[in-house]
């Protein structure tokens, strides 16, 4: 019976019929917007426009505004501008490369300096170590002993214990074995190594904005015009015929080539080779990271380093200049709109793109994480080609010998150069060498 009264319930009725065609039962025409609609969501990922630039940081500013500068011919308000965002880049340039440099003065000199060796690997199979009584492949550490998790410590704690127990030996000799047998410096390794893989993985990602950023600057020199009155100017003026006004529009025009030379020795090389830079350095600190909360902090601090550039953006872009630069992005998105609706235009009935397509497969595969890990692959293969040796023996990557730097100067020659030509001096003994 209350079956019955609710089958005879007219908007019960046209409710199921609602939830029917919901449920798949759309006309053609219906099914055929779809197919347009999701044909649209394809192109957003295939932009036409290269007329990319960076209007939140520095480095667009110091494109910017010589050219509209040139374009003004050289209004001494434009030159100010000029002047003003090409100290900001220098700026810029001076506290990212002294950081990084600071952080490769930590991992060449006062590392090394400090008796510490690279980490490579020890500690990676700590929960298959059984400790001094069972010899377990894979499970030695730098002191030649077998890790355990509760002889597992940080580098600073374990090296105090271990000079501890070097001066018991050297205090009371006739009391050796008693010292060996009650002191136990511990060892120095890894305390999470999936930790040390993600912190990698973040890090890396979070530089991949920056070279995607530098592939663009590079598109961007390579397709604006070099030649051309009307395609050279960085501003265009427009007459408001109701008030007689004159109004500066400004927008993304041409280059010529000796600006393009300019911007691409002055801008885009030490951007991409502070890209480089962080990378290795980063890479470096995160992999001779023994702890996990410093393997976190390590990440974030390294991933900071890139983005000083749209601090100093709010730091030292003047009102006029914001104001400028917001009318370029709004001119950048206005030449996007048009141009995504001259292709819709002239593209007529869109046509249906097959699920193996590159357009459909790139909506599956996160390029920019692909490529993440692709980058992450080549710096970390670099750090254990450079940095660590396979010891068969052991059956683990250990540092290779470590010398003590004979000097704790360290200059950018020295931090440029000395991955290739080893510029700073070490002794002949290593201080350090796996047993």
């Amino acid at each position: 019976a209350v079956g019955q009264r609710v089958l005879a319930c007219p908007g019960m009725t046209e409710m199921a019929m609602t939830e029917g065609e919901t449920r798949g039962l759309l006309g053609a025409g219906e099914l055929e917007d779809i197919a347009v609609e999701a044909e649209k969501l394809l192109a957003l990922d295939v932009k036409r426009v290269v007329f990319h630039l960076e209007t939140g940081s520095v480095y667009g500013t110091a494109i910017a505004f010589p050219q509209i500068a040139r374009s003004s011919n050289y209004n001494k308000v434009y030159v100010a501008l000029w002047i003003r965002a090409w100290l900001a880049l220098a700026l810029n340039l001076f506290v990212q490369l002294s950081l990084v440099v600071f952080v490769g003065e930590a991992t060449q000199i006062m590392n090394p300096l400090g008796g510490m060796m690279h980490l490579c690997n020890f500690g990676a199979n700590l929960d298959t170590c059984k400790g001094p009584d069972e010899v377990v492949d894979g499970c030695v550490g730098p002191g030649g002993t077998q890790f355990a998790p509760p002889r597992l410590y940080g580098y600073t704690q374990w090296a105090v214990q271990k000079f501890t127990k070097q001066a018991l030996l050297d205090v009371l000799p006739d009391k050796e074995d008693t010292i060996n047998a009650k002191v136990d410096p511990g060892e120095y390794g890894i305390e999470n190594f999936r930790c040390r893989l993600v912190c990698l993985f973040l890090f890396t990602l979070s530089v991949m904005h920056e070279i995607v950023t530098c592939l663009r600057m590079a598109l961007l020199l390579w397709s604006v015009p070099s030649s051309g009155e009307k395609e050279m100017s960085w501003i265009n003026l427009k007459h408001d015929g109701m008030f007689g006004k004159v109004v500066a529009k400004y927008r993304v025009g041409g280059m010529p080539l000796h600006w393009k030379i300019i911007v691409f020795l002055v801008v885009f090389l030490p951007k991409l080779a502070l890209c480089h830079y962080v990378l290795l350095e980063g890479t470096l600190l995160l992999m001779d990271t023994s702890g996990i909360l410093d393997s976190v902090l390590g990440a974030l601090s390294m991933s900071f380093v890139l983005s000083i550039d749209e601090m100093l953006y709010d730091a030292m872009t003047s009102g006029a200049a914001a104001s400028i630069m917001k009318k370029l992005e709004q001119a950048l998105e206005e030449e996007e709109l048009a141009h995504q609706k001259a292709e819709a235009a002239g593209r007529g009935q869109p046509k249906q793109t097959p699920f193996y397509s590159v357009a459909v497969l790139r909506q599956i595969i996160p390029l920019r994480v692909v490529s993440a890990l692709v980058v992450m692959g080549l710096y970390v293969g670099r750090y254990y080609q450079f940095k660590c040796k396979y010891s068969e023996e052991h059956k683990l990557w250990v540092s290779k010998d470590m010398y003590t730097p004979t000097t704790s100067y360290y200059t950018l020659s020295d931090f440029l150069l000395n991955g290739f030509f080893q510029t700073v001096p070490h002794g002949t003994d290593p201080f350090w060498t796996m047993k």
